[in-house]
């Protein structure tokens, strides 16, 4: 029986992996920096590898799941900073109220 030497086979399909997902990475880091849409489509085009290799491998899947989820801008912060502001405050003029309703059941006065 002849035995196959598959070697050489092996060792350029593993080359063919580490070459497309090295240009997975630099094509996330590209879309990245040009601030351009981050999606499975999107990095398998600028990459020029297929989605299944993309899915398949937890790394750059993780990493795209995550990249592709919109990130909360500057102007979303101060929005829900405002937001937590403004809502403290009202809790505050309601606590003063109720303070000033309590004293004047009391009959003691103050001057706000």
């Amino acid at each position: 029986m002849q035995r196959r030497n598959v070697e050489g086979i092996k060792k350029f399909s593993e080359q063919k992996t580490v070459e497309a997902y090295r240009k997975a990475v630099s094509a996330i880091e590209r879309l990245r920096k040009e601030k351009l849409k981050i999606n499975f489509n999107t990095v398998s085009i600028e990459a020029g590898v297929s989605k299944p290799f993309l899915y398949t491998h937890p790394e750059l899947r993780d990493k795209i799941e995550r990249l592709r989820r919109p990130e909360p801008t500057e102007t979303d912060g101060t929005c829900r900073l405002t937001h937590q502001l403004e809502e403290e405050n009202n809790n505050l003029r309601k606590e003063v109220r109720r303070l000033q309703e309590i004293l004047r059941k009391s009959k003691i006065s103050i001057i706000v």
